[in-house]
């Protein structure tokens, strides 16, 4: 085990102390809330998507109802010290893993990305001054942020030496690494690894779309793949088109979400290198493409053959959208391997997806969900309910 005293030293706090609670305590709920209040306040909040997003995500509505969907007959406490390393590609992730925490019912250490983002200043300004209140000062001090460079093991291996649970958010090389260091024998690790996720359209329901309706699908469909560059894993990167062949109507999408990337997106320097770059490379390791159409730097989409049956490594990037024609849901089964996370629809029933996904021995998909809800996340992820995992139960007879 690790000296005590280093450990206090790193989170340079010496009135840290290790608070367990309930879940869903009434204090944890009232810091949430007051998050979303002043959140709700920054002025150029419409310019954040996934900042409003986290707004209603942290509401005292929903988080009632997270809990509503969280009652059992079991008794149940937080485990007590998680220590969660957070990833760079999703700024915001980090406060939803820190709020898990909290309605888990535990004291927290958060390992922060060191890379800035707009969000990432927000937030935290946001925190420190609910942490300021007086009600909240036995949070403030069960709760620590701190920022170091991946590249300091020794602070990750301190930590780890004192926790009781590790949430880790990373690529498979990262989860790997932290592995190597020693947790405590009743200490578990809940690991979030390298995913990628996919879209599934019925063309027939997409032709009878009004034009209206057309652009409204494309508006979602942008805001989960462009709000993160789909840098994020439940980003779509592949397209699969279900029933008729119909050229005419999906190129019909894509120029829709052309207009609308067109309006609302701004690409920068790095973003078109990155984007063309990406591209290259996909070209370069696999012979699977027919056709590539590019929308200016707006929007690639490419035609894939029917070579190809492996999708695991083949990405997008800020705008790169590989598609496919089947003939029915059930022909996007050989695509789906452990990595695939989110399945995002559309022109499907419910009944039918459930149907498909538990009757297909399948390894992977973890949610299916609308077009438009890609970015929504929720305490159930990758097939963990981390607010009971974090959380240990006790049996009283």
């Amino acid at each position: 085990m690790q000296d005590k005293k280093k450990f206090y030293k790193i989170l340079d706090n010496k009135n840290f102390q290790v608070k367990v609670f309930k879940p869903f305590n009434k204090l944890c709920i009232e810091f949430l809330e007051d998050f979303s209040k002043e959140l709700k306040t920054y002025k150029n909040l419409k310019s954040h998507p996934d900042l409003i997003y986290l707004m209603f995500w942290s509401s005292k509505e929903k988080i009632k109802k997270l809990e509503k969907d969280h009652k059992d007959n079991k008794h149940r406490l937080g485990r007590g010290l998680i220590f969660h390393i957070c990833p760079s590609n999703v700024p915001t992730n980090f406060v939803y893993s820190l709020f898990f925490g909290l309605l888990s019912g535990n004291s927290n250490i958060i390992k922060i990305s060191s890379e800035n983002s707009k969000e990432k200043s927000i937030i935290i300004n946001i925190l420190n001054n609910i942490f300021k209140k007086p009600k909240y000062k036995v949070l403030k001090n069960s709760n620590i942020l701190t920022e170091y460079k991946t590249q300091n093991t020794e602070n990750t291996e301190i930590f780890s030496s004192f926790c009781d649970a590790r949430v880790i958010w990373g690529g498979n090389k990262t989860i790997n690494e932290i592995r190597k260091f020693w947790i405590p024998e009743r200490s578990i690790d809940i690991t979030f690894a390298d995913r990628y996720s996919m879209s599934v359209i019925d063309l027939k329901k997409l032709k009878n779309l009004s034009l209206n309706n057309l652009k409204i699908l494309s508006k979602k469909f942008y805001y989960d793949a462009y709000s993160m560059n789909q840098a994020a894993c439940n980003s779509p990167h592949f397209v699969f088109w279900t029933g008729k062949k119909d050229k005419k109507i999906q190129n019909k999408f894509w120029k829709e979400l052309n207009n609308i990337v067109q309006d609302k997106f701004t690409f920068d320097d790095t973003h078109i290198v990155d984007k063309y770059t990406n591209l290259m490379k996909n070209i370069i390791i696999h012979d699977n493409f027919n056709k590539i159409d590019m929308y200016q730097n707006n929007l690639y989409v490419i035609d894939v053959n029917n070579k190809i049956n492996i999708i695991d490594d083949i990405r997008g990037k800020n705008g790169t959208f590989f598609q496919k024609n089947i003939k029915n849901l059930s022909e996007i089964k050989k695509f789906i391997s452990k990595k695939c996370q989110t399945l995002t629809y559309f022109g499907f029933e419910k009944k039918e997806l459930e149907f498909f996904l538990l009757n297909n021995n399948l390894k992977g998909v973890d949610r299916a969900v609308a077009i438009g809800n890609a970015l929504n996340i929720n305490p159930i992820w990758d097939g963990f309910d981390i607010i009971n995992e974090l959380s240990r139960i006790i049996t009283i007879e």
